[in-house]
């Protein structure tokens, strides 16, 4: 091509929104618009060979879980070289197993929910004074002995508080305070020392993009994946999601990288790892 023929180009691709020029005299970079363009070219993603997938099941074999979940994420992390995020909101029928309550100061409880696919979750409470180990044993039966849904646990506990002591109705009513914040809603991360191998790593910026995303506080909200596969940005950082659906486990899988990502292996990986079904079908 001749350099007027590129200029031209590059020209009616700055005016297409799809490059920029960063400052006077600089050559040209893909915008966001520019690589969602390049990168849906390879959506739908081609699916991952019976191989890999043979691979992934054996790793995850066994597993369920909080296990099964920190595991799908150093997979993903290491079948890419990125950074992978699960966010992953509990079942409202999944059965509460048991509460372990350890006071931590005069004025403070940690509050430990167990629940049966294995996913835990901890909260700190303001209750003062904390009560004493009889009373929290009671209250820790008492969970145990209502054996209820997640969905359910708080009205019961209410419940339950209008019939007892006045210490234990205190220690269960602010059990029930405290229940929405303890419906499971993990997150899981790995990766962040791919991130470092990239040639991205040298701007600040990026990192500090990539790091935001790894430390993301999970709510119910970023585990409603309403597409099998999505890529957004986010200033210096691409991010591909998948549905996450392995065995009981329901939620969000999202891979962190530069907008220069990988995207064919990427998008495999992704709904590959992401789907589960396959990966079911060969464990089984």
């Amino acid at each position: 091509m001749s350099p007027a023929t590129v200029r031209n180009d590059f020209a009616r691709l700055e005016a297409d929104g799809l490059l920029m020029q960063p400052h006077t005299s600089a050559g040209r970079v893909p915008t966001a618009e520019g690589f969602k363009a390049y990168a849906e070219a390879f959506l739908p993603p081609e699916p991952l060979s019976a191989a890999d997938l043979r691979g992934i099941s054996d790793r995850l074999a066994g597993l369920h879980g909080s296990e099964l979940l920190e595991r799908l994420a150093v997979v993903a992390s290491n079948l890419t070289g990125y950074a992978v995020v699960l966010d992953v909101a509990a079942d409202p029928n999944l059965q509460t197993l048991t509460v372990h309550m350890t006071p931590m100061s005069e004025r403070h409880l940690m509050v430990v929910a167990v629940f049966e696919n294995g996913l835990t979750r901890k909260r700190t409470l303001d209750l003062s004074p904390t009560p004493g180990a009889a009373v929290l044993e009671d209250a820790e039966r008492t969970v145990r002995d209502l054996a209820l849904p997640i969905s359910t646990m708080e009205a019961a506990l209410r419940e339950r508080a209008r019939e007892v002591g006045t210490d234990l109705r205190r220690t269960l009513r602010a059990l029930a305070d405290a229940w929405p914040s303890l419906k499971p809603m993990e997150r899981y991360s790995h990766g962040m020392h791919h991130l470092l191998d990239e040639p991205e790593a040298d701007d600040p910026n990026f990192l500090r993009q990539a790091a935001r995303q790894l430390d993301r506080v999970a709510t119910p909200e970023l585990a409603e994946a309403h597409e099998p596969l999505a890529l957004r940005f986010d200033d210096h950082v691409a991010l591909v999601s998948s549905r996450l659906g392995w065995r009981d486990c329901r939620g969000l899988l999202t891979l962190v990288g530069p907008t220069r990502m990988r995207y064919p292996s990427t998008f495999q990986v992704a709904h590959g790892v992401g789907a589960g079904t396959p990966l079911d079908a060969l464990s089984s």
